[in-house]
């Protein structure tokens, strides 16, 4: 799921939260790379690749969660739950995920406000190969 070309992003977001949806649209007009985009309000993600998700962020199962949503204040804050039962949780509960997050090849970010999007194109500066360059 995340083997990601050098000038690709991965941007997982959920259309039904207004924030990632600003997100997506800053982020749709970066101009140095491809947007591989993954909306989890319509697809649905595989506990392998949310464990895989939370291994590029470096983050156990458990800071995935969105500790802002009403599902986490109300289900799983205070609660000793297992890593098989919260990876199961964030499949059937979308809204639980903490997002967007954006993924290339050198690691991943949870973009905590839409602004952030705006300086992705910095990630990918184009050199000139030093070869073409004639004197």
């Amino acid at each position: 799921m995340f083997k990601l070309a050098d000038n690709e992003i991965k941007f997982l977001y959920n259309s039904e939260k207004i924030g990632d949806r600003e997100s997506y649209a800053y982020i749709s007009a970066a101009h140095e790379h491809v947007i591989n985009e993954l909306d989890i309000a319509k697809n649905d993600l595989t506990p392998t690749q949310i464990s895989e998700l939370a291994q590029k962020l470096d983050v156990r199962i458990i800071d995935l969660f969105d500790k802002k949503s009403e599902y986490f204040k109300n289900n799983i804050e205070g609660n000793d739950l297992e890593e098989q039962d919260l990876l199961t949780i964030l499949i059937r509960e979308k809204s639980a995920l903490k997002t967007p997050i954006a993924i290339t090849k050198e690691g991943a970010k949870v973009l905590d406000s839409s602004s952030e999007t705006i300086n992705i194109d910095m990630i990918f500066t184009k050199n000139p190969p030093t070869d073409d360059i004639k004197e």
